[in-house]
């Protein structure tokens, strides 16, 4: 299909309702440590926004062609946020696990969820990204594409999902072919985020098993 090419300064609204709840980690410092707080403020921000994301899961092509171009302008400034945001929940969660004599029931749940959040919220702000890289408009106005799905030409949301989170949990693209270097490059970056990831999960668990 073609179209105008055009990018859009407009801050996506689902991260802009992302960053506003993970203000709410400034309160609870008041009343927590401060890695406690950046835990429950994260876990906060990260399930509003995963449960936003829902209704992207009902969008048909066109539509994610709509929003591909909304974010065009604010690809990189997304997945710098995911970045950075990811590692300061990390740095948290390795300062909640070196504590001594803090490994009770309510706070392993706190790093448990926030674990499990952070891991779900990278994975989705990924897949959200490859759909907007492929239905982005190319030089001569198509798709840009960079992602062969086998028997699928228009693929949708869940069809990014599967490929984000597949390489997110095994470093590898499974049945779907990268055919763009700017897909490459995105692929690798979500790899080596996903392999760090990972490995903080493993002391994680080797902590809590040995404390």
């Amino acid at each position: 299909m073609s179209r105008a090419r055009s990018g859009s300064p407009i801050f996506p609204w689902r991260y802009g309702m992302f960053l506003a709840l993970l203000a709410t980690i400034a309160p609870l410092a008041l009343a927590f440590p401060w890695h406690q707080a950046v835990m429950a403020g994260f876990d906060i921000a990260a399930l509003a926004f995963m449960a936003s994301v829902t209704s992207l899961l009902r969008a048909d092509v066109m539509a994610m062609r709509r929003k591909a171009v909304a974010n065009d302008a604010n690809r990189e400034i997304m997945l710098l946020m995911n970045a950075i945001v990811s590692l300061v929940v990390l740095v948290a969660v390795g300062v909640a696990v070196g504590e001594q004599g803090t490994h009770k029931g309510p706070t392993i749940a706190l790093l448990l969820v926030t674990l499990l959040a952070a891991w779900l919220f990278s994975n989705l702000v990924y897949a959200m990204h490859y759909a907007h890289i492929f239905y982005r408009a190319g030089p001569e106005g198509q798709d840009s594409g960079g992602l062969d799905f086998p028997a699928t030409d228009e693929p949708g949301y869940w069809d990014f999902l599967y490929f984000a989170f597949t390489l997110g949990m095994t470093f590898q693209t499974s049945d779907v072919s990268v055919t763009s270097s700017s897909m490459r490059r995105t692929a690798l970056f979500q790899s080596l985020a996903a392999f760090l990831f990972n490995l903080g999960i493993l002391a994680f668990t080797i902590n809590v098993l040995g404390g």
